[in-house]
C-alpha cells in the first residue's frame, strides 16, 4: 500500500448518497495491519454458517441482560467473528450508521440508537443490532450484537475509539463517474476498505487516516461520520 504524500486536491463535484446500503464484492480481500506480529494472531480464516454454530466466540448479549444509557455520542469498531471482516457503528443525537466490510463485500447500514440499543438496516436484507454497555470516562465501552447480511449471520464485539480511528465515507464525481468509498481503522492499525466507481469495485489504496484517496488521479476527501450522518 502506498501511502498518499501531500499534494493540492482536484476540484471535484461531491454529493452524498441519499439512498444509503449496498452489497458489492470484489475477488480478493484488502484488510490490512501495519503491524505484522498482530496480523499473524489477530486474522481469522471465514467460516461456513455451520462452522460458526460451532464456535466459542461470545454470543450476542441476552434479552435479560440490562441495556447501559444511550450514549449522545459514541465511535465502535471491531471484528466481526467468525468472519475476516470489519464492523463499525457510531452514534450521534439518537442516529446511528453502521459499516461492515472484509474487502470483498461491504455493507451500509442505517437507523437509530435508543434505550440502549442500537438497531439498524440497509440493502440486501442487511440488519443490524447491538446493545451498548458504558465505559469510563468515555473509554471502555461497547457495542455488542449480531450482523445479518441475506442469509448468513455473525456476532460481533466493537470497542469504543477514538479519532483517527473509526469510520470513514467519501462519495464523489470523478470525470463523470459516481464514487463512493468507505474505510474502517482500528486503533491496533487494522484498516479495511473497499470503493466503488459506478458500482464497480476500483483498484483503491487504503489512505491513512483522514487523508485523501485517490481515484482515476484525482483525489477524494473521506468524512468522518460527524460530517455524513446527516445527510444519509
Amino acid at each position: 500500500m502506498k501511502r498518499l504524500g501531500p499534494g493540492s486536491t482536484l476540484a471535484i463535484g461531491a454529493a452524498m448518497v441519499a439512498v444509503l446500503g449496498t452489497l458489492s464484492v470484489t475477488t480478493s480481500p484488502i484488510i490490512q495491519n501495519v503491524n505484522a506480529e498482530e496480523d499473524r494472531k489477530d486474522r481469522e480464516p471465514a467460516r461456513s454458517p455451520a462452522a460458526r454454530a460451532t464456535s466459542q466466540a461470545t454470543p450476542a448479549p441476552k434479552a435479560s441482560e440490562p441495556a447501559g444509557p444511550t450514549p449522545a455520542r459514541a465511535d465502535y469498531a471491531g471484528r466481526v467473528k467468525g468472519d475476516s471482516g470489519l464492523i463499525a457503528v457510531s452514534v450521534r443525537n439518537g442516529k446511528a450508521v453502521g459499516y461492515f466490510c472484509d474487502g470483498r463485500i461491504e455493507a451500509w447500514l442505517k437507523g437509530k440508537a435508543a434505550g440502549g440499543e442500537v438497531t439498524l438496516s440497509g440493502r440486501g436484507n442487511a440488519s443490524l443490532v447491538a446493545r451498548l454497555t458504558e465505559g469510563t470516562g468515555g473509554a471502555g465501552g461497547r457495542a455488542t450484537g449480531s450482523l445479518r447480511l441475506g442469509e448468513k449471520e455473525w456476532d460481533f464485539t466493537a470497542s469504543t475509539v477514538k479519532k483517527p480511528s473509526g469510520l470513514y465515507r467519501a462519495t464523489a464525481v470523478v470525470r463523470g463517474a459516481q464514487v463512493r468509498a468507505g474505510w474502517i481503522y482500528l486503533d491496533d492499525g487494522t484498516r479495511v476498505g473497499l470503493t466503488l466507481v459506478d458500482g464497480g469495485v476500483a483498484d483503491v489504496a487504503i489512505p491513512e487516516p483522514g487523508e485523501n484517496a485517490v481515484v482515476d488521479g484525482v483525489r477524494i476527501d473521506p468524512k468522518d461520520v460527524d460530517e455524513f450522518i446527516g445527510g444519509l
